[in-house]
């Protein structure tokens, strides 16, 4: 099989890179069109806003949103050039600004029919500069051949085959924890709880399990959620890596983006005057899942493990880890309360995303982790 970085010369599209764009895309949608509700018609057409004022009458210019609108495209662009093509010819890029270009002005049209949004014509306008402005970040990266070679032939080296379906499922939770849950790393609660359903109770508790047994189980479950789905998360990016990468190092930036993304609702919301508290009593309550995962973590990204060992190690936290969620009485959804307006309405939006993910994430992952379980096959060309 040729090497991956020769894969640079060949005009063909790098499916793993699409599905991250098309993921994206799916992101910025639904920023767009949060919240989804009381969608109506005033009486004006879609594309009306095309022949308005740059700034509606009600509004004033905010240089927040405009950078959010170019810096939402960015990636969106930049993902689509190099996704389409491994040398982008002049169509290939022409052809990314107006897909970025439509995708906008489809969306901003379809905000006329929600109270909740107003379209503006400057929003479209900065959302195809960022689009321009990714693809130009594109061209810079291909340009340049020093930087893609050298990048590919690491990810040779380091990566398997199939490593963009383990990324792509990473992705997803790390979107999953952004919004508040209970426990903190839990998901996959659209079950519910199964000791709720009715069923034979016997001495007034479910299957006439002890009390003092089940108080025992709310306790240490969500240590054990937590730790579970965590171990699970973190195997997930190790398993995407061959035996003699720097799976430590990957380690350590994978937790440290798990700690930044579950605290970034304190870091959003509450007042500066606020964090220490507030990290404190967040520490206080799971760091004991988190000190169990990290050690575990770290002392098999010490040790030559194979990645197909890696997804099994894996899929049997989350099985253990979606097993108790369903058990557990409190875990639950937390209110995320009023969504705001700017940067917070975005935030809130994300979040929504998040907690969309989460109720599904754990079935997608034991679809992916049972095929990452299966040694990889290379394919021959």
């Amino acid at each position: 099989m040729p090497p991956i970085h020769s894969s640079l010369l060949k005009r063909t599209p790098y499916t793993g890179i699409l599905m991250f764009a098309s993921l994206y895309a799916c992101v910025v949608i639904h920023l767009s069109l949060f919240p989804y509700s009381d969608w109506r018609h005033i009486g004006i057409g879609p594309f009306e806003f095309l022949f308005g004022p740059w700034i509606p009458v009600h509004q004033k210019v905010l240089w927040a949103d405009v950078f959010i609108n170019i810096g939402g495209y960015i990636p969106l662009g930049f993902l689509m050039l190099l996704g389409l093509n491994r040398q982008p010819r002049t169509f290939d890029k022409i052809l990314v600004v107006l897909v970025c270009a439509f995708i906008s002005l489809a969306l901003e049209s379809m905000q006329t029919f929600l109270p909740s949004r107003v379209p503006s014509k400057m929003d479209l306008v900065t959302n195809t500069i960022g689009g321009a402005l990714g693809v130009l970040l594109g061209i810079y990266v291909t340009a340049h051949h020093r930087i893609a070679p050298l990048l590919n032939r690491r990810i040779e080296h380091w990566l398997i085959q199939r490593a963009w379906i383990g990324m792509g499922l990473l992705s997803l939770w790390f979107l999953s924890i952004l919004p508040p849950q209970n426990p903190t790393f839990s998901t996959g609660l659209w079950l519910g709880n199964l000791l709720e359903i009715p069923g034979p109770l016997q001495h007034s508790t479910p299957f006439g399990i002890p009390l003092e047994v089940l108080l025992k189980i709310e306790t240490i479950a969500p240590t054990f959620i937590n730790y579970c789905f965590l171990m699970c998360a973190w195997m997930i990016g190790l398993a995407q890596t061959q035996a003699g990468s720097p799976r430590t190092r990957l380690l350590i930036v994978l937790i440290a983006l798990t700690l930044l993304i579950r605290l970034l609702d304190y870091l959003v919301l509450a007042p500066v005057s606020a964090w220490t508290y507030l990290g404190q009593r967040w520490f206080e309550a799971n760091s004991l899942g988190l000190l169990i995962a990290f050690v575990v973590a770290l002392t098999i990204s010490m040790m030559q493990v194979l990645p197909h060992h890696m997804a099994r190690i894996g899929l049997l936290h989350l099985l253990g880890g979606w097993l108790i969620t369903l058990l557990l009485p409190g875990v639950y959804d937390p209110d995320l309360g009023n969504p705001g307006s700017g940067i917070l309405a975005i935030f809130r939006s994300l979040q929504e995303a998040g907690r969309w993910v989460s109720e599904l994430w754990p079935i997608l992952a034991l679809t992916v982790l049972t095929f990452l379980s299966l040694p990889e096959r290379r394919f021959r060309r």
